[in-house]
């Protein structure tokens, strides 16, 4: 498989009409990104060992089976995810939620936005920050 082919962004998150939306906002604003969405961290986990090195992993955090948190600590402690970028993304918006996520290495925290254009914004901003080397 070409690498061109091989997805880009690892998305965990186990509410489908998030996935949904999410997948929407990427069409239309970096429709060039190549997404991998799973269900849970283990499903991520499962699915990192099969592909290339992601540039960028987005995590929900209330998901079965390994919650968000969970997954970030065990991506952090092995060495191909120790400097990949990791955002949080759920609908908390707990500090201590935000704490915990800096703690275990989290880049960013994002509170999940209500709306389409409130997330494409958001699919902006991450193309901006952390997607420049790759989905173009």
């Amino acid at each position: 498989m070409s690498q061109n082919l091989l997805p880009c962004v690892f998305i965990a998150d186990d509410d489908e009409d998030d996935r949904y939306l999410l997948a929407k906002a990427f069409e239309q604003h970096n429709p060039q990104c190549r997404l991998q969405f799973v269900e849970d961290g283990k499903a991520l986990l499962d699915a990192l060992q099969s592909q290339s090195q992601p540039y960028l992993i987005l995590l929900d955090l209330n998901m079965p089976r390994l919650n968000g948190f969970e997954a970030l600590q065990l991506l952090r402690a092995h060495p191909l995810y120790q400097h990949t970028p990791i955002i949080i993304l759920t609908t908390s918006d707990l500090n201590q939620d935000r704490q915990q996520a800096r703690i275990l290495g989290a880049n960013e925290f994002i509170t999940k936005p209500l709306d389409l254009a409130q997330l494409g914004q958001v699919v902006v901003r991450l193309r901006s920050e952390w997607l420049l080397d790759c989905c173009s």
